[in-house]
């Protein structure tokens, strides 16, 4: 038998929360709240299960709101478009009230079994957050490759250190769960969220089946967040630039005491020909640029921040059950 949290015994908030985001998911969505709510009951005899529909363009809000009819655990949040998945899933933390708080994306790629498994060693441990680490093994060798990069160069330039391979499903107690919530940040990478407040961490090993026949995000989407995410936690970037241009200054002038050197104490020509004109040309162009470009991505992180627009918009919350709202009126979730 699991053993609940102590604390549940003395609040009227439910023991457990079960988040996830809709996006495409019609045709995971009956197997998934059957499967979280066996095991959801396995822990916990009050829950609550948050489903945040990202502008999902299938059935799946329609579905979502068929099933939440006909069982009272179920929550619906809709927003009023796609905001894209990371701001989706804080979207349903902040509308979480449960003393622990367990997220997993709704394709089944992670196992809703998983839920029980985290909720013991959560209790063996004393543990803040238990998350899923996943082995590196599906997908293209290029996609392997690039993730690999990916965490490498992360790592590399960041202050805040990240598992690699991490997943998005993990059981979090209420006061993670609220550290997150007063995170202001609208830019997200929450790879780089989850690791910031510290608390007691555990990554476990798990498995995950690929279900989707093709990727929500695509490279595009993976570029954008690799970007967002080192312009998020580091300013090494920025460092490594002025690095480059004392660097490039030093050795100009090193070259120019050279050169006058030469024409002081040689008759030999220096550097003529358009060659060495040309080069030197285009690899200060690129420097130059190369440096702008850096400078305008953290501009463009900070112009995001300073405009403070709420991360989403939500149009309806959806409750047919007697559980216990989180919200009375449809409204905007804080960002």
């Amino acid at each position: 038998m699991i053993a609940p949290v102590e604390s549940a015994a003395v609040t009227s908030r439910p023991l457990l929360s079960v988040v996830s985001t809709l996006y495409r998911s019609e045709s995971f969505l009956e197997e998934f709240v059957a499967r979280v709510s066996e095991n959801a009951r396995l822990v916990a005899e009050d829950y609550e299960i948050i489903l945040v529909n990202d502008g999902s363009p299938d059935g799946s809000l329609s579905f979502a709101l068929s099933l939440a009819r006909r069982d009272p655990h179920l929550v619906i949040i809709d927003l009023s478009r796609n905001f894209g998945h990371h701001a989706a899933i804080l979207a349903g933390l902040a509308a979480t009230s449960g003393e622990r708080v367990f997220y997993l994306d709704s394709d089944l790629e992670e196992s809703p079994e998983l839920l029980p498994l985290f909720w013991e060693e959560m209790n063996r441990e004393a543990l803040d957050v238990v998350y899923g680490r996943h082995p590196q093994t599906e997908g293209t060798q290029f996609r392997k490759v690039t993730s690999n990069a990916f965490w490498f160069i992360f790592n590399a330039l960041s202050d805040t250190p990240v598992e690699r391979n991490l997943c998005h499903v993990r059981l979090m107690s209420r006061d993670y769960v609220n550290v997150l919530n007063n995170m202001p940040e609208r830019s997200l990478f929450l790879g780089g969220l989850y690791a910031w407040p510290g608390f007691r961490q555990k990554a476990m090993s798990i498995e995950r089946k690929l279900r989707r026949a093709q990727s929500t995000y695509d490279t595009w989407k993976r570029i954008g967040l690799m970007t967002r995410s080192i312009i998020a936690f580091s300013t090494r970037p920025l460092e490594a630039l002025f690095l480059v241009g004392a660097l490039m200054a030093a050795l100009s002038f090193v070259a120019a005491g050279a050169m006058i050197a030469l024409r002081i104490f040689s008759s030999e020509t220096v550097m003529s020909g358009f060659t060495a004109l040309i080069v030197s040309i285009w690899f200060l162009s690129g420097v130059l640029l190369a440096g702008m470009g850096v400078l305008g991505l953290y501009i463009a992180h900070i112009y995001v921040e300073v405009k403070a627009r709420p991360r989403v918009i939500v149009r309806a919350v959806h409750r047919f059950g007697s559980a216990p709202a989180t919200t009375s009126e449809p409204a905007p979730v804080k960002p």
